[in-house]
């Protein structure tokens, strides 16, 4: 018999930035068995930053970690999946704080030095002595390895179908530097924050305060233009921690270092952002609108945003729907300001509308484009002509396994 072979484990990532380990396991929350519980740790307090959701019903997690991160330092991140602990009051808050002190205890480090993260299902308690005992044992298996960056990965997924993770290096004041980093998300993801939860590590010599806002920069241009379902989940927290490992010149002011480092964070995000997108409940294929010629950034992210979470859109799409008259009037109630007259719509390199009116009905163009609906992806163009400002966003298609899922996602 010919032996089975053991699958080949994805590249390295979290623990790839020397200062972290990592681990993932179970601890017997999900029903399946699938794994449930992962740390990330730091040999140390490093600077750390996080974006949180701006949800008005945020889960017991995120109100404890925006308090413990205000000292702009972090050691762990402890996440569980398959329930949220939202909506669960004070015994929630008090489920979220013996997360922290599980981990504190197992590492020997501060209460104020953990974050803690939780996703799944909304307004169920938490099995705390499952956890916290889970914490304690996965505590004793942590190491930098694919293996440990496998596992963290999967263990914090819940519909979603793959892991998510990328790296990226770049070259600052003459160091390499490099930024890894996960993500799980694949339904609940709309803009308002970062729409998913993600964990990033870097080894830049970077104080809290230039991290902080580096992750602003990164997450407005990246998470924040993308969408699944116009659903903006409870949970959403994005962090990130630098060891500082790569002994560059501290970023500690705007300049050139600073904007080479925010560049390599924002495309660690992008690639992030692409993957959850590509992984939307139920998705088969992605979209990317380009908005161009707006009168301003704020306008151009109105038209990106009504345009990737209309229904109408993203079910022509699934359908191969040439229908760009959902596009225009996707366009038309944004909110942006808009002449009709001045605006133009393409789909990939096929111009439909120049200045308002059509011009995609030749039977050539025609069959060009029902060949470019039958794509994986699709490119949105659209040019409202009344200024230099512009935005891309992301989305997926609205199919029928989306509502399955979600139909049946407690039962």
């Amino acid at each position: 018999m010919t032996p089975r072979k053991t699958p080949k484990l994805p590249a390295r990532h979290i623990t790839a930035i020397r200062g972290f380990r990592a681990v993932g396991g179970t601890c017997g929350i999900k029903p399946s068995g699938k794994p449930d519980l992962m740390l990330i740790v730091a040999d140390k307090p490093y600077p750390t930053a996080g974006v949180f959701t701006r949800n008005q019903a945020p889960g017991a997690p995120v109100t404890i970690s925006k308090r413990h991160i205000r000292n702009g330092t972090a050691q762990a991140i402890v996440c569980n999946s398959g329930n949220a602990n939202v909506c669960t009051g004070e015994p929630g808050l008090r489920d979220a704080v013996a997360m922290c002190d599980a981990a504190a205890s197992a590492l020997t480090c501060k209460r104020q030095d953990v974050l803690v993260c939780s996703t799944g299902i909304i307004g169920r308690p938490l099995p705390i002595d499952k956890i916290t005992h889970g914490i304690a044992d996965l505590s004793s298996k942590l190491t930098a390895s694919k293996q440990a960056d496998h596992d963290a990965a999967r263990a914090i997924l819940t519909t979603d179908l793959i892991e998510k993770t990328a790296t990226v290096q770049t070259t600052i004041a003459g160091k390499k530097i490099r930024i890894a980093g996960m993500a799980k998300g694949s339904g609940m993801i709309a803009p308002n924050m970062a729409t998913m939860l993600a964990f990033i590590t870097t080894d830049a010599a970077i104080t809290s305060t230039r991290l902080q806002h580096a992750l602003r920069q990164a997450v407005a241009n990246t998470f924040n233009r993308s969408s699944v379902d116009e659903d903006t989940s409870t949970s959403d927290s994005v962090l990130i921690m630098a060891s500082g490992a790569a002994n560059n010149r501290a970023i500690n002011r705007p300049g050139k270092s600073e904007d080479q480092f925010i560049e390599a964070l924002t495309a660690l995000c992008a690639d992030l952002t692409y993957q959850v997108i590509r992984d939307g409940e139920g998705a088969t294929k992605t979209f990317r609108v380009q908005v161009r010629g707006a009168k301003s950034v704020r306008d151009a992210d109105r038209v990106g945003k009504s345009v990737v979470g209309s229904p109408l859109v993203k079910t022509a799409i699934h359908g191969c729907d040439p229908n760009w008259g959902r596009i225009v009037a996707a366009t038309g109630r944004s909110g942006a300001r808009m002449v009709l007259k001045k605006l133009s719509v393409a789909i990939d390199k096929i111009q439909l509308v120049r200045d308002g009116e059509p011009i995609g009905h030749q039977p050539k163009k025609l069959a060009q484009l029902a060949k470019i609906m039958q794509d994986h992806h699709i490119d949105i163009i659209i040019d409202l002509g009344v200024g230099q400002a512009q935005a891309d966003w992301l989305g997926c298609d609205l199919t029928r396994e989306y509502i399955r899922i979600n139909a049946d996602y407690t039962t």
